[in-house]
């Protein structure tokens, strides 16, 4: 890695063959890998000298291909899902796994001494992604400014998440600030309802199974749909180990929180991703059918901003203030 001064941008660094960005400040170090979809890889809390992100234990960064299953290239780390989760057909088009972004190479810039910015356009959708990414020197969180714009003649429909990868084991502690859960897919718990477990009906969170997944490996696999916020955050933690990384975001426009926890029981990994979405469920198709997709009109964007936190925790979590500490 080359030579750094503390609270501002490394350029011209790689990682394995690829180009890395790095933000790095006396509390944080954060690497961003453009070339392949401006995927987070790194989120080190110097405290306790850890990265607080989810790696693969068999899955190697590589050059992914657009269109195909993401499944067969994820890595970990976070990325950006824009304009769907899951694979499906809308207006005629293929939308791949995960969206258009996460698999293709991104353009970056320095924008000031703390600050890049990262752009993407879109292959299939005509949109424009922006994202910049801020670390102060003090700060133990990282910024994240988001505008996304339709450069193209009509309306489109869209979903939005941001993909988060965290591990899981013996303490782990999952925090939302929702009412409701819907469930997608998986197998089934002994504290989900039938009708819960069958899609019909909402089941009341927190969720034990999910929120606190056991010490012991349960092979089991889950996704799930979060409503009714009562505030734009969230949070995966574990105070015996006292690491805690938690999301800021704009509840107005990520309405939902969707939970893929993965224990054990698919392809021998033990992770929960907890993400910010801007509605339900993963598929673009279903999602514009039940009324849950978002519209962005010709020439139009939307902007938004997100807090990636570093926190050592302490009983329950209740949000966090302006500078990132737990509430």
């Amino acid at each position: 890695m080359t030579p750094f001064e503390v609270g501002t941008v490394t350029l011209g660094g790689k990682f394995q063959e690829f180009d890395v960005v790095i933000l790095e400040n006396e509390f944080l170090r954060v690497a961003v890998l453009p070339q392949i979809g401006a995927k987070i890889n790194e989120f080190f809390d110097k405290r306790i000298k850890k990265d607080l992100l989810f790696h693969h234990p068999r899955v190697e960064v590589r050059h992914p291909t657009f269109g195909l299953n993401v499944d067969n290239w994820w890595s970990g780390g976070i990325d950006d899902a824009f304009p769907t989760g899951h694979p499906c057909l809308v207006e005629g088009e293929e939308l791949p796994f995960l969206g258009e972004v996460w698999s293709l190479p991104w353009q970056v810039t320095q924008s000031s001494p703390h600050s890049i910015t990262l752009t993407r356009f879109g292959i299939i959708t005509p949109f424009k992604l922006e994202r910049t990414m801020r670390l102060l020197p003090d700060s133990q969180y990282l910024e994240l400014e988001y505008s996304i714009t339709n450069v193209g003649y009509v309306a489109f429909d869209y979903l939005w998440g941001f993909h988060p990868a965290l591990p899981i084991g013996e303490n782990t502690k999952i925090s939302v600030p929702a009412k409701l859960a819907w469930h997608g897919d998986g197998i089934k718990q002994n504290d989900f309802s039938e009708d819960f477990y069958s899609g019909g009906k909402p089941q009341n969170w927190p969720i034990r199974s999910i929120s606190q997944p056991p010490g012991k490996t349960a092979i089991t696999w889950n996704h799930l749909y979060l409503s009714d916020l009562s505030d734009g955050w969230l949070a995966v933690s574990d105070e015996k180990s006292d690491w805690g990384f938690g999301v800021q975001f704009e509840q107005e426009l990520f309405s939902h929180v969707h939970i893929w926890i993965v224990d054990g029981g698919w392809r021998g990994i033990r992770t929960a991703v907890v993400e910010p979405w801007t509605g339900r469920p993963a598929r673009l198709d279903q999602a514009i059918e039940q009324g849950f997709s978002r519209k962005l009109e010709p020439g139009h964007n939307v902007q938004t901003a997100i807090k990636l936190i570093a926190f050592k925790p302490h009983g329950e979590i209740q949000g966090f203030d302006e500078k990132g500490n737990q509430k």
